[in-house]
C-alpha cells in the first residue's frame, strides 16, 4: 500500500476544530441489523485485542443515515470486550446531529472522515458500504490512510453488503495493509457461491473477470459447491462446509469448520489480489 494519501479527495466540509474533511458525502443508505455478519465475525476475531486493549476503541466510518449500526457495533462488541467504545463517524453534519440523541456511555457521534477524527489511535476502524462510490483507483489511498491510524495490533475492515445483510464480502487489514478477504452468506438466500460477486469490495468487484484470482476462485468455488449437491440433503450449511474443505487443497483458506459453520469462508489477500 504505498498510494499516498494526499491522491484522496477532500471535502468542501471542514470539522468543528476546521481540520479538512478527506471523502466524500455517501448516499447514507443504512438498515437495522444489516452488518450483523462482519460483526459477528469482528467479534470473534478482534475480541481477544479488544479485551487486552487499554482503550479499546472501535470507529464505525460512515454510518449513514440513521446510528442504526454504530449503536448495534457497540453491543455487539461489549459481549466480548466490556470496555469497548465507539466512535461514529460521518462526514454529513446532519446526520451527526439526528445522530447525537443516541449517544451513551461508549457511545458518541462525530463529523468526519477518512482522517478519523479521534484521540490516539482506534484498534478498530469498520468501514462498510462506504468505498462503492469511489473508483477502484482511489482504494489504495483509502486503505493506506486509515491504516496509517490504527493502533499497533489494530484492525480495518471494509468491505460491502447487500440492503439486509444476507451476503457480505469484506477485506480485513493491518497496519501493514491487506491480510484476508472474507465471503459470509445466509446460506438458505445463496443458489451458488458466484452470488456474492455482486458484493466484492471496491477494490475485486471490477476484477470478476477472466485471467484475475478472484475470477478463479468463485469459479472453483462454484464447481465444489456443485459437487457437494449431495450434502445438500443434510441441509446448505453441511453442503457449504463440505464445498469449503474442498477448497483448501487449492486455496489459502484461513479460518476453520467453526467459522464455515455460520456461513463464512476467509481466504489469504495475496491468493485473490488483483493482478497487475
Amino acid at each position: 500500500m504505498n498510494a499516498r494519501a494526499a491522491s484522496l479527495p477532500h471535502s468542501r466540509l471542514r470539522s468543528s476544530g476546521g481540520t479538512p474533511i478527506v471523502g466524500t458525502v455517501t448516499r447514507g443508505t443504512t438498515n437495522p441489523n444489516r452488518l450483523r455478519r462482519m460483526d459477528r465475525w469482528i467479534a470473534a476475531t478482534h475480541g481477544a485485542a479488544l479485551r487486552r486493549a487499554v482503550d479499546p476503541v472501535a470507529v464505525d466510518l460512515g454510518y449513514g443515515a440513521a446510528p442504526w449500526t454504530a449503536v448495534e457495533l457497540l453491543g455487539r462488541l461489549r459481549t466480548v470486550a466490556p470496555r469497548a467504545r465507539v466512535v461514529g463517524i460521518e462526514i454529513e453534519p446532519d446526520r451527526v446531529a439526528a445522530a447525537k440523541p443516541y449517544e451513551r456511555d461508549g457511545l458518541v457521534f462525530r463529523h468526519g472522515g477518512f482522517e478519523i477524527p479521534v484521540p490516539g489511535r482506534p484498534l478498530l476502524v469498520r468501514a462498510a458500504n462506504v468505498l462503492r462510490q469511489y473508483d477502484e483507483s482511489e482504494v489504495a489511498a483509502v486503505w493506506a490512510r486509515l491504516c496509517a491510524r490504527l493502533a499497533p495490533g489494530g484492525l480495518l475492515v471494509e468491505g460491502t453488503c447487500d440492503e439486509i445483510g444476507r451476503r457480505h464480502v469484506w477485506v480485513a487489514l493491518g497496519p501493514e495493509g491487506p491480510r484476508t478477504v472474507t465471503f459470509a452468506t445466509r446460506l438458505g438466500s445463496l443458489e451458488r457461491p458466484s452470488d456474492l460477486a455482486e458484493r466484492l469490495p471496491k477494490a475485486l468487484i471490477h476484477r470478476n473477470v477472466p485471467g484475475e484470482p478472484v475470477h478463479a476462485f468463485l469459479r472453483d468455488f462454484d464447481r465444489a459447491w456443485a459437487a457437494a449437491a449431495p450434502y445438500a440433503s443434510y441441509g446448505a450449511r453441511q453442503r457449504w462446509i463440505r464445498a469449503v474443505r474442498d477448497l483448501t487443497g487449492d486455496w489459502p483458506v484461513t479460518d476453520s469448520v467453526v467459522r464455515w459453520r455460520q456461513g463464512e469462508v476467509t481466504v489469504a489477500w495475496g491468493a485473490l489480489a488483483p493482478s497487475e
